[in-house]
């Protein structure tokens, strides 16, 4: 069933009046624009100083990005949330990152998948190498068509990228060791972690589907919350369907961020 527009906070009511609560939230796409150039996305201010705010207020926060914790902290510019980095599979929380080893291996594989792709013959092409994934972006190609071809050409074509899992996302490909690590398991282990009773869900790429699966798991155990989709012109129907609400793009996160804040500043 696709989403609701969320137009009123009263919807999220019975949920943000649960402690704690935990705000999880994708980066790109949801606190950041997106960018023709991934290396010059950053969180809105408006988005940095609210999340501040529901720091403030008890709000417990962690960030679940496919970008490496280093990256991810660098665009936020906070150091109070917790990062579950690398689509989970690194963790920095406290000033400490940790890695289980069966992802560490897998950080100079993905090097090597990063070298063996640099060579795609397509203008505008992006081989970005982060941890133990690497993801390759085409957004800022003249044509995309052909640029997504040749990327599908050249991932068939290395022998280092047949030990990672392929997954596209918007106007890019991921390639992500394959093991039972994602947003949504990452989401699940912080839930537990820091004792999370109520969770407001933010998302708005193919990946963000795993973390709206994981809280819809754990509403069948008793947990309440709520998934809430960024809708856009490149927003997949999977993604709306995973979702309970939407909001329009960035400055639709930043409303829902600053009504949440009024709402526990009245508290």
């Amino acid at each position: 069933m696709t989403a609701a527009a969320l137009t009123d906070i009263e919807a999220l009511r019975e949920i943000i009046s649960v402690r704690p609560l935990g705000l999880f939230s994708d980066i790109d796409g949801t606190l950041a624009p997106i960018v023709s150039r991934p290396d010059d996305a950053l969180v809105t201010p408006k988005c940095r100083e609210l999340l501040g705010r529901l720091l403030d207020c008890g709000v417990r926060v962690g960030l679940i990005t496919g970008r490496t914790a280093e990256m991810a902290r660098r665009m936020t510019g906070l150091d109070r949330v917790v990062y579950a980095a690398d689509h989970g599979m690194t963790l920095w929380m406290d000033g400490v990152a940790e890695m289980p080893e069966a992802v560490a291996g897998y950080v100079a594989l993905a090097g090597a998948v990063a070298r063996e792709l640099a060579g795609i013959n397509a203008a505008g092409v992006t081989v970005e190498h982060t941890g133990p994934n690497v993801a390759v972006h085409y957004r800022r190609a003249a044509n995309e068509v052909a640029a997504r071809v040749g990327i599908i050409e050249a991932i068939a074509a290395s022998p280092s990228a047949r030990s990672f899992r392929v997954r596209e996302g918007r106007k890019l490909f991921e390639l992500r060791p394959p093991l039972p690590i994602n947003k949504g398991t990452a989401l699940e282990g912080l839930v537990r972690r820091l004792g999370i009773q109520a969770i407001l869900c933010l998302g708005d790429d193919q990946t963000d589907v795993d973390m709206f699966a994981a809280v819809a798991r754990l509403r069948d155990e008793g947990l309440r919350g709520a998934n809430i989709a960024v809708d856009s012109e490149e927003a997949t129907a999977s993604v709306r369907d995973a979702a309970d609400y939407t909001v329009e793009g960035v400055p639709g996160i930043e409303w829902l961020l600053a009504e949440l804040v009024r709402v526990l500043d009245a508290r």
